[in-house]
């Protein structure tokens, strides 16, 4: 049975409490304590409701809290997930913690009390744990991806653009190497790490994008395989890059190179993502584009290697002190279509 914690009520009402009747129609509920204790979670949990407030108990401000946390996950676009878009603001003269402009929840003053707090500091404090977890952009998809499958049917889930995306040849993706890459400290067959330095937009329609952290997976390969008459020489090398991965792990397989010359690389343009409106605002009215949910991909054969071998591929020759740093803003250019399947929520 809830205990309550009564004060200034009649020695005969206290009486019938302690018997186990029902006093609800005679007590304010927002000036009772309860001993009852609900958690909001997200990786993990984030903190503890046990005040009754606005007439609802802390198991119900918590059902509501939480509602109102996977609503504004689902609808937060990537780039706004993150502990900056995570602000305390006041409105009717009571705290109040956002998650990009959507309510999460407000810092009453029975909670602040119970914490032995204010309200304010109580606010900052949930606000806190929030930011602390969306660091974490993993534990985070991971949470979202579980919000799908135990909710069931949802609007948000259920209404799905599919489309097909296609990733064509030439197309120029921004990375960065995720350590120092020399020709003297590469042998054939190393593995070769880089991320998406920013999300990047998918045609044809660009409702859809590749986020920022996706993981490029390469190795090192004789430059011979695309080059003519041992030109640089028979030592030279390369980078082949045959998949990406997704921060959710959806495996993309492409066919991409680094673009450059021999021993240099060229440098990605800051913008280069923005022409395909990636990062630019949207238009009044126009839905913002979406991670998707990949459902399938496949690549197409490889360009010819006449082809292949006038576009302008990164090689790298021995004997010489050429270096990629961990950092530097590269382009990785496809050499085949890439066609990835891909369910859009409609609702974001």
């Amino acid at each position: 049975m809830i205990k309550r914690i009564t004060s200034n009520i009649p020695i005969a009402l206290t009486a019938l409490v302690a018997a186990g009747f029902i006093v609800a129609p005679f007590v304010n509920a927002d000036e009772v304590t309860v001993t009852e204790t609900a958690t909001v979670r997200l990786c993990g949990p984030l903190f503890s409701i046990d005040s009754n407030a606005d007439k609802m108990t802390a198991v119900q401000r918590v059902k509501i809290i939480q509602g109102n946390l996977d609503r504004a996950l689902i609808e937060t676009t990537l780039q706004k997930r993150t502990p900056s878009y995570v602000a305390v603001k006041m409105k009717n003269r009571n705290p109040v913690v956002e998650l990009d402009a959507h309510h999460i929840a407000t810092a009453d003053g029975n909670s602040a009390k119970r914490a032995g707090t204010s309200q304010i500091e109580l606010a900052e404090k949930w606000a806190d744990s929030i930011k602390k977890c969306l660091a974490d952009s993993k534990a985070v998809d991971t949470y979202i991806s579980s919000l799908k499958m135990e909710t069931g049917p949802s609007k948000a889930f259920v209404e799905l653009d599919k489309h097909i995306s296609v990733v064509p040849p030439e197309t120029k993706l921004p990375i960065k190497l995720a350590s120092r890459f020399y020709f003297d400290g590469a042998t054939l067959g190393d593995n070769v790490t880089a991320v998406l330095s920013r999300d990047v937009p998918l045609g044809p329609q660009f409702k859809t994008y590749l986020p920022a952290g996706t993981i490029a997976h390469g190795k090192v390969v004789p430059a011979s395989l695309y080059t003519y008459n041992g030109f640089p020489n028979k030592h030279a090398v390369t980078i082949d890059f045959s998949s990406l991965e997704t921060p959710d792990g959806q495996e993309i397989p492409i066919n991409g190179f680094v673009v450059g010359g021999v021993n240099k690389f060229f440098r990605a343009d800051a913008l280069m993502a923005d022409t395909q409106c990636a990062l630019t605002a949207p238009a009044a009215g126009s839905t913002v584009a979406a991670k998707g949910l990949i459902t399938g991909a496949w690549v197409q054969p490889t360009m010819e290697r006449d082809l292949q071998a006038r576009m302008p591929r990164l090689t790298m020759d021995r004997g010489s002190s050429f270096e990629i740093l961990p950092g530097e803003e590269l382009q990785l250019e496809t050499a085949a279509t890439t066609s990835i399947a891909i369910a859009a929520p409609l609702t974001l």
